[in-house]
């Protein structure tokens, strides 16, 4: 979760609109990407992955 007042953060990862959620890895390439209703299964997926 990012707090970001200034909305730098959805410039640089082109957030449109919430709710929105973009996974990173450790070293900070993109897992996922969901707009809206986030499903549950697909990230607790990819969060097994990582």
């Amino acid at each position: 979760m990012l707090w970001d007042p200034t909305f730098e953060s959805w410039q640089s990862l082109g957030i449109t609109g919430q709710p929105t959620l973009v996974m990173l890895d450790t070293e900070g390439n993109e897992l996922g990407r969901w707009f809206g209703a986030i499903p549950e299964d697909e990230v607790l997926s990819l969060a097994a992955q990582a």
